[in-house]
């Protein structure tokens, strides 16, 4: 069943690094990532409480084995010091620690394509990513998505030419229509709402259809993937970037 072939040109995208098997957004997800031979890493990106750029998915770190600790409450230097490694393999990845966007961006540079999510509710959030990203010279590189329209919205006012993608449950009139009104690259729909209709409907306003929530057992994400080409996505974002190969070396989902 595994890889997974998909048609050339379809985004293979490291959800979080490689966060099947190493603890998300940490050094050892993104560089096993690179090494599986990934060109594409979708990330989360929130502001500390001194404005650093950092990679973490949660709003709090419950998750991660830090109960009542939040991002937006704490300095880079607070939460540089906490293990984020052991809530997955305390042997493997203990005292792994939470990155910054920067510090992603000058390890992997033009190796990758960012895919960039912005969270939480920081209103400046856009415009200091974007900074990082212009300081590194990879705005090329780089794709911004959230949930949040306004997240979004900030983004447009700070570079006009910027790619952007909306995530959201399922593609509706509605949500490729505020598509059409910012300009986006992109929409994002969850995997399993997915259809080739809505597909078609949704490339009449952006320039890509890129899945997310590839999840369950082996069988279900395979049937997952196979939902997603068939329907005609341009990618998806996936924990496990080896399951995937472009082109005829891997096998079908069936």
């Amino acid at each position: 069943m595994f890889p997974i072939a998909v048609p050339p040109g379809f985004r293979i995208v490291a959800h979080r690094g490689a966060s099947g098997y190493a603890p998300e957004n940490t050094v050892a997800a993104f560089d096993l990532a690179r090494e599986m031979g990934a060109t594409e890493v979708e990330t989360d990106v929130q502001l500390t409480a001194d404005g650093v750029v950092v990679l973490c998915h949660d709003l709090c770190l419950d998750r991660f084995g830090w109960s009542g600790r939040s991002v937006a409450d704490s300095t880079f230097a607070e939460l540089r010091a906490l293990d984020m490694g052991s809530w997955f393999s305390p042997h493997l990845y203990a005292g792994a620690s939470l990155l910054s966007l920067t510090e992603l961006l000058a390890r992997h540079g033009e190796a990758f394509t960012y895919h960039l999510e912005l969270k939480g509710a920081g209103e400046t959030l856009a415009a200091a990513t974007h900074a990082v990203v212009r300081s590194a010279a990879l705005a090329h590189r780089c794709i911004f998505t959230s949930f949040a329209l306004a997240h979004l919205e900030r983004m447009r006012a700070v570079d006009a030419d910027a790619r952007l993608g909306w995530l959201v449950a399922g593609l509706d009139e509605d949500c490729c229509r505020r598509a059409a009104d910012l300009g986006l690259f992109q929409l994002c729909p969850r995997a399993a709402t997915v259809t080739s209709e809505q597909v078609v409907r949704a490339r009449a306003t952006v320039a890509e259809v890129r899945a997310w929530g590839l999840g369950g057992s082996r069988q279900q994400v395979a049937q997952l993937v196979r939902q997603v080409v068939d329907a005609g996505c341009d990618g998806v974002t996936i924990d496990w970037p080896d399951w995937l190969v472009h082109g005829p070396a891997g096998t079908d989902a069936g």
